[in-house]
């Protein structure tokens, strides 16, 4: 099984292809410098954010300047109708193996793990062996690998990215930290985080952490890659709580949020209707009554309230800064446009608030002492938004990071490859998570389907590159099922519909092409449906493994089992 991974058996493939395009079609493409056909095997950049919601970038509704993020959909296509995991490493799993989380080990995370999934098949806590991942299939087809930022898939040696297809690695270990050094976000965690470098924890160094990121992948693309084509993997803390950013970036949105949380989102809502993002008249999740109206607030309040939204605003246009430092590196050296740029989301926004929190008040005091509001953002401060912030992030959807609701689990995904996938294009085809595997070797020219050494999981996604290129108008057919399931916390996707249901509550079936609001629930007018799609979750659930998790689960239970472990 571990033989699977160090495989030299594809290594060249990608440059076989290019030859064999050259003989085969000599005199239509001419394989020549008077061609204005790029022959090149592309790069390939993956470029992951942290709980970032649904509307927060400009190109889908959001005030947060984002121009370099929105430059990639401009000159790509975004795709509005891609899902992943509600939280962060299920998702992850996903990515990197094409493969089901329940099945690449993450069926939960590992911190959240019940009594009843510890020990069980899919239930590792995280990225099992039973997976190749995509950084391995690269680097057997030739291609030299990068990854910076955050990793969350595991922490010991056979785990860490460098054991699972990187050549080069600067990781952060677990699945949070302060974004200006090496302090825990979490008690979970500890005191410290662990950050790695090619396989061995290395001290973390000064610097904002979106920065460190890409430092790295720059160093790695002008240093290391002997003239092969590269993949990177770029995953940012941005914009994970705590939400930190360089004063620069604070400075630019003070003030930007004092109208309050339903103001903004009236605002992201109306930019959606005129960038036509979905259907005319849909309908909006709504804003639930138990969220404060902001004139209710104190001055005080309002001020605090609105600097943890500029925190995070500001954590978002310092990404987007980087991403854009990244991007101009790439067009300096003339590689942009050979580069197929894939941005997405791991989840959407979070609403948590752990330092607020009775359980957690006394730790964040003593680490992040610093509460005042012109501070937010800064080192020694946590600034998290919280519930009404959130649901602002991920406007129009409902729920958030953690839920089954499509703002937790639909997420933009941009991609951009000039001469491949047309300028200014929007598709709202449906894609799931595992997708992304096999979509990447189908634009580079090899086969998914042969993917998965023996031993290993096969393949279950379905590329996604027709819908890019403009070829299909769907990668799944409208019969299919995409199951889905994390806590209790249950979905499946066949064609514009989705059944749902929160832990322990009643399933829910709606149309999200018309209703991605998840406002009408079409279980009674739809009964055959509503059925046959409760039966094709329950074969998804026996085909996965899913192991369920008792109906009294309480996340913050197991997290403090497994601190006291």
């Amino acid at each position: 099984m571990g033989n699977a991974e160090d495989s030299d058996s594809q290594r060249w493939k990608p440059y076989a292809r290019v030859v064999v395009a050259c003989t085969g079609f000599v005199v239509l493409l001419a394989c020549a410098e008077t061609s204005s056909i790029d022959t090149r095997v592309p790069n390939v950049l993956v470029i992951v954010a942290d709980d970032l919601g649904f509307s927060d970038i400009g190109v889908l509704g959001g005030e947060i300047p984002t121009p370099n993020i929105d430059a990639l959909a401009e000159e790509g296509i975004l795709m509005t109708n891609f899902h992943v995991a509600a939280t962060c490493s299920p998702t992850r799993a996903m990515l990197m193996s094409g493969v089901d989380n329940h099945r690449a080990g993450l069926g939960n995370m590992g911190e959240f793990l019940s009594d009843s999934q510890h020990g069980k098949p899919g239930y590792e806590g995280h990225l099992n062996h039973q997976v190749r991942t995509l950084a391995t299939a690269l680097r057997e087809a030739g291609y030299a690998t990068a990854m910076a930022g955050k990793w969350h898939l595991g922490t010991e040696p056979k785990e860490r990215p460098h054991a699972r297809g990187f050549d080069r690695t600067f990781a952060l270990l677990e699945g949070t930290s302060s974004a200006w050094s090496d302090l825990s976000a979490a008690p979970l965690i500890g005191n410290r985080a662990h950050f790695t470098r090619n396989g061995e924890v290395v001290e973390r160094g000064p610097g904002f952490a979106a920065t460190l990121f890409v430092d790295e992948l720059i160093d790695f693309i002008d240093d290391e890659r002997e003239g092969q084509p590269f993949f990177a993997y770029l995953t940012f803390q941005s914009v994970h709580w705590p939400h930190h950013a360089p004063d620069e970036f604070l400075k630019k949105v003070r003030g930007r949020y004092d109208a309050g949380w339903r103001a903004v989102r009236q605002a992201r809502l109306e930019r959606q209707r005129e960038l036509e993002i979905f259907p005319p008249r849909t309908t909006a999740s709504p804003m639930e009554e138990h969220v404060s109206k902001w004139s209710e607030l104190s001055e005080a309040q309002r001020r605090d309230e609105a600097a943890r939204m500029e925190a995070y605003a500001a954590m978002g246009m310092a990404m987007d800064f980087e991403i854009g430092r990244l991007l101009s590196h790439l067009r300096s050296i003339g590689e942009l446009d050979n580069t197929l740029v894939l941005f997405l989301s791991d989840n959407g926004a979070d609403p948590s608030q752990p330092e607020r929190s009775p359980r957690g008040r006394r730790w964040y005091e003593a680490r992040y002492p610093e509460t005042d509001a012109s501070e937010l953002g800064r080192p020694g401060s946590f600034p998290s938004t919280g519930y009404a912030w959130a649901r602002v992030s991920v406007t129009p959807l409902a729920t958030n990071k953690g839920r089954p609701g499509e703002g937790g689990l639909r997420v933009p995904l941009i991609a951009r490859l000039p001469g491949q996938v047309a300028a200014s294009t929007t598709s709202a085809s449906f894609g799931y998570a595992t997708d992304l595997f096999p979509t990447i070797l189908d634009a580079i020219g090899l086969d998914s389907k042969t993917a998965a050494l023996p031993g290993t999981q096969a393949i279950q996604g379905s590329s996604l590159w027709g819908v890019m290129t403009g070829v299909r108008e769907r990668a799944h057919l409208e019969t299919e099922s995409i199951g889905y399931e994390l806590m209790g916390n249950s979905a499946l996707f066949r064609g514009d519909f989705k059944l749902v249901r929160q832990h322990t509550k009643p399933w829910r079936l709606y149309n999200i092409a018309q209703d991605p609001g998840e406002t009408s629930d079409l279980a009674a007018a739809q009964p055959r449906l509503f059925e046959e799609m409760i039966e094709g979750y329950r074969q998804y659930e026996e085909q996965m493994g899913v192991v369920p998790v008792p109906e009294d689960y309480d996340v913050m239970e197991q997290l403090l089992k497994a601190r006291s472990s």
